[in-house]
């Protein structure tokens, strides 16, 4: 697949570029391309992060459930060094504060996750 085959603006794949990291770019554009309303809530969703999560990194991929091939969400996972707790309370308070605002097309296609890194 090229760029050229996405509906994604090059200027929203340019800025979302900048915010994440993609796993398998190729597979995050496609589902992205069938799935254009996630487009606003990955450009929204670095500044809602970072507000509980400040210096994280963001990946983006795709996961397929391998019970069930046809559930495919994108995750979006955030890289950090935080107490396990003081990770999830703070996931918790994000969702509380705008995932569960989003509505549920976003809701059934995305998720947040938290990862550490090895050095954790």
């Amino acid at each position: 697949m090229t760029d050229a085959a996405v509906s994604i603006s090059p200027a929203d794949i340019e800025t979302l570029e900048q915010f994440y990291t993609y796993r398998e770019r190729t597979k995050v554009l496609e589902f992205l391309d069938k799935h254009p309303f996630l487009v606003p809530v990955l450009l929204e969703a670095p500044k809602k992060i970072r507000h509980y999560f400040p210096n994280s990194q963001l990946f983006l991929e795709v996961f397929i459930d391998p019970e069930s091939i046809n559930w495919v969400q994108l995750i979006l996972s955030i890289l950090m060094k935080l107490d396990p707790y003081e990770a999830v309370a703070r996931l918790n308070k994000l969702d509380w504060d705008w995932g569960l605002h989003n509505s549920y097309d976003v809701r059934s296609n995305f998720f947040t996750s938290l990862e550490y890194s090895d050095e954790f």
